[in-house]
C-alpha cells in the first residue's frame, strides 16, 4: 500500500510538473486575429477553478456552431490553458469554442465527477449561447488524450437514457452532431499493471462493480452506435497512436461513421499547441468538413 500511494504520489507530481513545461510551449504571437477570448467565466459559482472555462470566438453578428472542448492530462493533471492555441484556431475556423476545466481526479475527486462537470458545463454553455454568438442547435465536443474518454462518454450520455440513469443525471434536450478525439486515452482500460494503477487514482474504490464503470469500456459498449459521426486523429509521434487505432477498430466492429485522420509527427500535444502549421490547419479543416457534411445528410 505504502508503494502504491508512492507512485501516485509521483504521478500526481509529475503531472502538475508537465502542466509548466506545456505551457510554456505555447507562443501567443502565434494566436489568430480578431479572436476575442474570455478567460475564467464559472459554469458552477463554487469558486472553484476546476468549474470554470474559457470561451473563443470571432464575433461578426452570426451564429456559429459551438464546440465544446476537453483538455487532456491523465485525468490528474493540466487544466484548459494548455488548449489555448487550438481553441483560438477552432474558432477562426468558425466555431464558437469553450474550453472547460473540470475537478481534476485524485485524491479528492474521481472522473465520475468529471463527467458530472461536463453535463454542468454543458448546460450553462447552451442556457448562454447567444451571448457567444452559439447555436444550440449546432453542437459539437471535441477532447485531448484523456479528454477524448470524457468526450466520448459526455455524448453517450445523450443517446443512452439507461447511462444517464446509472449517472444521476437530468434528461437532456440537446444532443451532439460531431465528436474530435485528439490522441486518445480510448483504450485505458487495457489490461497492464500502469493503467490498473491509473484506474485505481481516477475511480473509486469498488469502480470494477460500478454500472458507471461498465460503460466506459468502450469494445463492450453497443450504445456507440448511437454515436453521431467521429473524427479521430492521431499522427506518427503520438505516444497513444495505437490507442486511437484499437478506438478505430472498435467504431469499425459496432459500424459507427468516423474517420482516422493522421496528421504530421507533432507528437502527443502536436495539435493541440502548434495548430498552425500548414499540416495541422489542412487537418483541421478536413475535420471541420467531414462533420459539416453529416449535417447535410
Amino acid at each position: 500500500m505504502y508503494n502504491l500511494l508512492m507512485i501516485n504520489w509521483i504521478m500526481k507530481k509529475s503531472g502538475e510538473k508537465a502542466l509548466k513545461v506545456d505551457l510554456a510551449k505555447i507562443d501567443p504571437s502565434r494566436l489568430p486575429e480578431n479572436i476575442t477570448e474570455i478567460k475564467d467565466i464559472p459554469y458552477i459559482k463554487d469558486g472553484l477553478f476546476g468549474h470554470t472555462f474559457d470561451a473563443y470566438v470571432r464575433k461578426d453578428g452570426t451564429k456559429k456552431p459551438i464546440l465544446i472542448d476537453i483538455h487532456g492530462g491523465g485525468f490528474i493533471s493540466e487544466d484548459k490553458a494548455m488548449n489555448r492555441m487550438f481553441g483560438s484556431y477552432m474558432a477562426s475556423l468558425g466555431f464558437a469554442v469553450f474550453d472547460l476545466n473540470v475537478r481534476i481526479a485524485y485524491p479528492e475527486w474521481t472522473v465520475f465527477d468529471q463527467t458530472d462537470d461536463i453535463d454542468s458545463a454543458v448546460r450553462y454553455v447552451l442556457e448562454h449561447a447567444s451571448e457567444y454568438e452559439g447555436d444550440p442547435g449546432q453542437l459539437y465536443i471535441a477532447g485531448h488524450s484523456s479528454g477524448a474518454v470524457l468526450a466520448v462518454a459526455e455524448a453517450l450520455l445523450c443517446v443512452d437514457p439507461m447511462m444517464r440513469f446509472d449517472y444521476g443525471l437530468p434528461e437532456r434536450s440537446y444532443s451532439y452532431k460531431g465528436i474530435i478525439t485528439d490522441c486518445g486515452l480510448l483504450h485505458f482500460y487495457k489490461s497492464s499493471i500502469a493503467y490498473w494503477g491509473m484506474r485505481k487514482m481516477v475511480f473509486p474504490k469498488g469502480y470494477k462493480k460500478d454500472k458507471r464503470y461498465g460503460y466506459l469500456l468502450f469494445g463492450n459498449n453497443n450504445a456507440l452506435k448511437r454515436l453521431p459521426k467521429l473524427a479521430l486523429l492521431t499522427n506518427s509521434k503520438d505516444v497513444l497512436r495505437r490507442m486511437t487505432f484499437h478506438f478505430d477498430e472498435v467504431l469499425n466492429g459496432f459500424g459507427c461513421a468516423h474517420r482516422l485522420f493522421m496528421y504530421g509527427e507533432d507528437g502527443h500535444t502536436g495539435i493541440i499547441f502548434v495548430p498552425y502549421t500548414e499540416t495541422n490547419i489542412n487537418t483541421l479543416l478536413q475535420v471541420k468538413e467531414y462533420l459539416e457534411v453529416s449535417d447535410a445528410h
